[in-house]
């Protein structure tokens, strides 16, 4: 479902002319989670692009009115900001069985696109994502070959007792529930270790689990085509992470 206060004519001539950029939110019993990390991060994106943002009242009145499982906002700017909204119902990132790869594409260069830029249509994303083919999510490497992100994910790596995830500093997106999956494991005594990640520590891990807004802790069954160590620890983590995010809603 696609909703705008802007007749279709009007998002079309905007999105040819212009750049879209967006966020997604998921909601927990009827509430949005981590709404003002969203916003910021809008207007971060929002930012490199020298456009004034929304204020935060117009962006917390789309949120919620059109509240479902998974709100997607988009603005696109082309002489004047332009927003649109599709819901979506995030049972359909529910999966038996996560398999991932690494991805054929690099992630671009933060020095030619910034890392924190979440646009609609990126072609390193667009690109990484036709070699999808059964995977969950393919993970991307960054312009030095080192460990980035999915497409729609981040990833961890539980190593002796440590997980490890991608720093900032790698090139990835500043990922929210990454944010608070780190605050959550810190909480619980689990200590987070975040650095440039080589691709071959992958599948050296123990564990390996993503994060992202639909589904919060995906552990990871399988990577191309080696089975993972275990997934114990990180369905527990999933389970309680769930918890975790009500309780501080």
């Amino acid at each position: 479902m696609i909703k705008s206060k802007y007749r279709t004519s009007e998002l079309v001539e905007s999105l040819t002319k212009g750049i879209a950029v967006y966020e997604t939110i998921r909601t927990y019993g009827g509430k949005p989670f981590a709404l003002i990390e969203h916003y910021k991060r809008l207007c971060k994106s929002l930012s490199y692009l020298k456009i004034e943002p929304p204020k935060l009242e117009e962006f917390e009145s789309l949120v919620y009115d059109n509240l479902s499982d998974r709100i997607r906002i988009v603005y696109v700017y082309s002489g004047k900001l332009v927003n649109y909204i599709s819901t979506e119902d995030s049972s359909d990132f529910i999966t038996d069985f996560v398999k991932i790869d690494f991805a054929k594409v690099r992630r671009a260069d933060p020095k030619s696109i910034p890392a924190d830029l979440k646009s609609l249509g990126r072609p390193d994303i667009y690109l990484a994502r036709l070699t999808k083919l059964d995977n969950y999510d393919v993970i991307m490497l960054g312009n030095h070959g080192q460990v980035c992100e999915g497409t729609f994910s981040n990833i961890f790596l539980v190593m002796d007792g440590t997980i490890v995830t991608p720093s900032l500093e790698s090139g990835i997106l500043d990922g929210i529930t990454r944010m608070h999956v780190i605050k959550f494991l810190g909480e619980i005594g689990i200590k987070t270790e975040e650095r440039f990640v080589d691709p071959q520590e992958v599948f050296y891990a123990d564990e390996v689990f993503l994060t992202h807004t639909s589904r919060g802790i995906v552990p990871v069954d399988q990577i191309g085509n080696v089975k993972t160590k275990s997934t114990e620890l990180s369905r527990r983590l999933s389970q309680q992470f769930e918890d975790y995010v009500k309780r501080i809603m």
